[in-house]
């Protein structure tokens, strides 16, 4: 991901967001994501694709894309 279309932080994940082909933040898409999670500079995610069927926001996104991550981080 060159430069993500959002970036935010959720409860110490650093979660980075773009729509395939482009988007506009606030609206909804439906389609694949690419979505980059660090955990304290620790890739959890990394420029993985990320694919809803439902149309999401950036922000709903990222939080899809945090709880996906929990699964994958051994705390």
């Amino acid at each position: 991901m060159d430069e993500a279309e959002y970036t935010t932080t959720i409860q110490g994940l650093t979660i980075s967001v773009s729509k395939d082909g482009g988007g506009t933040l606030g609206k909804s898409y439906d389609g694949t994501w690419t979505v980059t999670v660090c955990n304290g500079g620790v890739f959890v995610l990394a420029n993985d694709e990320f694919g809803t069927g439902t149309p999401m926001t950036h922000e709903e996104v990222a939080h899809a894309a945090w709880d996906f991550a929990q699964a994958e981080i051994d705390y």
